[in-house]
């Protein structure tokens, strides 16, 4: 079942847009946060300390995954903040304080809902909308690279573009 479940996961971050992941590694690190809670109230330290572990690696992912060169002051000030969740956390972690915890809860939640918000935006959209055409054209030309085939005629590019998404998917898929 745990493979299923696994598979399923898989599926979904690949075939979702950045943005999508995104807000779904802010609930994931909610989650484990609010569950890290429980384990306190449980007394199962060993289980909280992976859950708060299991927090801070998608903190670190996240904080891993900004451009601070186009960024600017945005990414900077989010790495801090980031930054500064991770440290609570340990902190947290050591002294089992919740409410440290549930801090770092409040800060993630706020990024979360800001950033559902802006992905919304037409301007978002429209970058989006580039981002994955330019990773169709990538897949397209890696999948062109490894046949050693010539490049499609114009116009067909946007077909080959998705096929080749589909087989990387799949590819994922089976490496896993």
């Amino acid at each position: 079942m745990q493979k299923a479940a696994y598979a399923y996961l898989q599926t979904n971050l690949t075939t979702c847009s950045p943005g999508e992941t995104i807000l779904a590694l802010y609930d994931g690190a909610v989650s484990f946060l609010n569950r890290a809670k429980e384990q306190i109230d449980l007394k199962d330290y060993a289980r909280k300390g992976i859950l708060i572990g299991k927090a801070i690696d998608i903190i670190n992912e996240l904080s891993s995954s900004l451009n601070r060169e186009k960024g600017g002051d945005i990414a900077d000030n989010l790495h801090q903040l980031y930054f500064l969740c991770n440290t609570r956390l340990a902190l947290a972690n050591l002294k089992m304080d919740k409410k440290l915890i549930d801090g770092v809860i409040q800060v993630l939640s706020g990024l979360r809902d800001a950033f559902a918000q802006i992905q919304n935006t037409a301007e978002a959209q429209t970058a989006t909308a580039q981002l994955n055409l330019r990773q169709e054209n990538e897949v397209a030309g890696h999948a062109r690279n490894l046949r050693g085939s010539p490049s499609p005629p114009p116009g067909q590019e946007r077909n080959l573009n998705l096929r080749g998404r589909s087989l990387y998917n799949k590819m994922a898929l089976n490496n896993n």
